[in-house]
């Protein structure tokens, strides 16, 4: 066993369950390059909505840890994932986050390649050079309900349809493939990642910190179920109970799917699916609580609900009646994590009003962009010592497992 094996081992034996992890699971650089390399590039990673490039040769970069991938479309029916590394000398391709191309032009030495990554030309190169050799590297994708999914595993990647097929009947009654971007927003956090999984994994912190978030939801389904159907203290699941079983009926007569997803600490995504009431006086989680848009997929009317759905703790889809908000955490270095939303509504939808429906995500994530980074720059602290996790937490507590897992698997 190396010294560095050794190491990490010891950190995960010393682990404390139903506490918060060990100081330099959030610190160290050589643990991030271990999160990288066991768990971060093995999972499917829900990045976009691929109306963000409707036409040919029109991309975005994605940035994960020190990986850049264009995304690109090659044609009505294609989209491309491929490493931003010119095969020449390595320079990076493309430089600007999004654009539109005909061909891809490294700008050190003008090789250029086609929309499927093969180079198409190279000046002066030896007789023996064969340019099929040189095509840029791939990365998995796959475009499923709309949504962009890649994965950086250097072999094949994990089987897609059996990890998600739970997630069918809901992603189809949203209408997510038939969606449309309405606005997007960053909110680069200066946090390791796992901090803010964590926080995303509770509502203990709901009240004290999110009072637009607590308006426009009972304080019983927040104390419940405020960060899925794991997260909250059994007595509270039993108090809410009655009432989300007559949301249940309601919704299920207007044609929602029923159910829920909690997986476990030894499952492989640690999938999530929630679905409960907001206020009952609001039909939207607006700032004035009426519809910014029409609504999406199959719905007949109003339910009065959302859903909260995650592929893995690197995104989540929280989805109204009429609008939905993609949240995606990308890990870029062992204290910078990119949080990013995407507000999706009805590719029919019109005259949305952006500032109303972002109105509710946008303060909380500035909040939780706060929060995190004071958590991050606290666990600096020589004095930081693992904490007892709450009632409220639990989430958390399956997270740490399941993280502390994928490490030893």
């Amino acid at each position: 066993m190396t010294e560095h094996t050794d190491r990490i081992k010891k950190l995960i034996d010393s682990a404390q369950p139903g506490n918060s992890q060990a100081q330099p699971f959030y610190c160290d650089d050589e643990l991030f390059s271990v999160d990288m390399q066991k768990i971060i590039m093995r999972k499917w990673l829900l990045i976009d909505h691929v109306s963000r490039i409707p036409e040919p040769g029109q991309y975005f970069l994605y940035e994960v840890g020190s990986e850049s991938i264009i995304v690109i479309r090659e044609n009505d029916s294609t989209v491309n994932a491929l490493y931003n590394v010119c095969r020449h000398r390595g320079s990076l391709v493309c430089l600007e986050s999004e654009g539109k191309r005909t061909q891809l032009t490294c700008p050190y030495h003008a090789w250029s390649y086609r929309l499927d990554g093969s180079l198409k030309s190279a000046r002066h190169m030896p007789d023996d050079f064969n340019p099929a050799n040189y095509h840029l590297h791939k990365c998995h994708l796959r475009i499923h309900h709309g949504f962009v999914f890649i994965n950086l595993s250097p072999d094949a990647a994990p089987d897609f349809d059996e990890d998600f097929a739970v997630f069918e009947p809901y992603l189809a009654f949203h209408g997510f493939a038939d969606a449309k971007i309405a606005h997007k927003a960053s909110y680069p956090t200066q946090a390791n990642w796992k901090l803010i999984v964590e926080n995303f994994f509770e509502c203990y912190h709901c009240a004290p910190a999110h009072p637009e978030y607590c308006s426009r939801h009972p304080s019983d389904a927040l104390l419940a179920f405020g960060a899925g159907p794991s997260s909250g203290p059994a007595d509270a699941v039993d108090k809410f109970k009655p009432t989300l079983d007559a949301w249940e009926k309601n919704a299920s007569k207007l044609g929602r799917p029923i159910g829920s997803v909690d997986d476990d600490e030894y499952s492989s995504h640690l999938k999530l699916l929630q679905q409960r009431p907001h206020r009952n006086d609001i039909k939207s989680e607006t700032q004035d609580g009426k519809p910014v848009a029409c609504l999406m997929g199959k719905r007949k009317d109003f339910d009065l609900g959302r859903m909260y759905l995650s592929f893995s703790p690197f995104n989540h889809i929280v989805a109204c009646n009429d609008f939905a908000a993609l949240i995606v955490f990308t890990p870029r270095s062992t204290t910078l994590t990119d949080v990013d939303i995407t507000w999706l509504v009805d590719d029919q939808a019109d005259d949305v009003d952006v500032e109303r429906m972002i109105w509710m995500w946008d303060v909380t994530t500035r909040q939780d962009k706060e929060i995190t980074e004071n958590n991050q720059r606290g666990i600096n602290s020589s004095r930081y010592r693992p904490g007892r996790l709450s009632d409220q937490e639990q989430r958390v507590a399956t997270f740490n497992k399941w993280y502390l897992n994928q490490l030893t698997s």
